[in-house]
């Protein structure tokens, strides 16, 4: 009778707890010799438990290759045209944030090109690391289709370097930007497909005046090397349109890449426009409460 009585005090205890956290978790009842484990919805206590949606979370790891034109007046009047290779890490995840109805990403990009100018005698180099974070909120969602809206925040570090200049031969890229986002997929049959829309609105960017050197940054003169930026100085877009085929039992995933980026600050006007081919592989996973500890010492003896 007693541990009948400790068990409903235990019990009491623990679903107060619960209730009273608002939160979703795994729930272990005990009976004898039996367990039973029963998912539940919190987020109305009193209603009663409902499943819970699962979290998915896809990732992908895939390289991408196509067109480059770059220009940039600081280094030359010249527009430099060749290849870019693009290397990008995707992480996707559906939250619990607006019941269930926010689906975070964040994204790591490494990006390098090489061009040439319209006489073929003089080459530059581009590299720029990107990262960023940010999410969705689904407006529409069903088995098949869902269109979803949201921002993300980048942080872009990089260079561009002439191998014809002597006094400044490289320029330096860093800027940060608040990205409106737009993305929609849609599943037919076995096939996944998925576009997206980001451009900047707001954020910061690093630029020298024309004529201003290097050197005389470094001795100091920093007056207006960092710039508010938004549509008046500075316009991007990046479309994203991919395809997941499955294949045996692997994934892979193609599609389309275009990256339009270009800044006039202080007289000088800069672009950077890609065009490429994707190829990567995703790998879905779900994310499930954790287990309830076990000790299982005693059993052993």
């Amino acid at each position: 009778m007693k541990s009948k009585y400790i068990f409903l005090l235990f019990s009491l205890l623990f679903w107060g707890n619960l209730l009273a956290q608002n939160r979703v978790d795994t729930v272990y009842i005990y009976k004898t010799d039996t367990i039973i484990i029963t998912p539940v919805y919190s987020s109305f206590p009193g209603l009663g438990a409902c499943p819970l949606p699962e979290l998915k979370t896809n990732n992908a790891i895939s390289a991408s290759i196509g067109f480059a034109n770059m220009y940039d007046t600081y280094l030359s009047p010249l527009e430099y045209k060749g290849f870019s290779i693009h290397l990008m890490y995707e992480q996707m995840r559906r939250t619990r944030w607006f019941n269930y109805k926010f689906y975070k990403q964040q994204v790591f990009e490494l990006d390098f090109s090489k061009g040439d100018n319209p006489a073929k005698n003089v080459t530059e180099y581009w590299g720029l690391l990107s990262y960023r974070i940010g999410g969705h909120y689904s407006l529409y969602n069903t088995d098949a289709f869902r269109l979803g809206v949201g921002g993300l925040w980048d942080i872009n570090v990089g260079a561009l370097y002439n191998e014809r200049n002597g006094n400044n031969p490289a320029t330096a890229r860093g800027y940060t930007n608040l990205n409106l986002s737009a993305i929609a997929s849609y599943k037919y049959k076995r096939f996944a497909v998925r576009w997206q829309l980001d451009t900047p609105f707001m954020g910061m960017l690093f630029s020298p005046r024309y004529g201003q050197s290097y050197y005389e940054i470094s001795l100091g003169n920093t007056v207006e090397i960092v710039n508010f930026a938004s549509f008046h100085n500075q316009r991007a877009l990046r479309n994203y349109l991919s395809v997941d085929i499955p294949i045996n039992k692997y994934t892979i995933r193609v599609g389309y890449l275009g990256s339009w980026y270009q800044t006039k600050v202080h007289n000088i006007q800069t672009h950077h426009y890609t065009n490429s081919f994707v190829i990567g592989f995703p790998i879905e996973g779900v994310k499930r409460s954790r287990e309830k500890a076990e000790n299982n010492y005693w059993n052993n003896h």
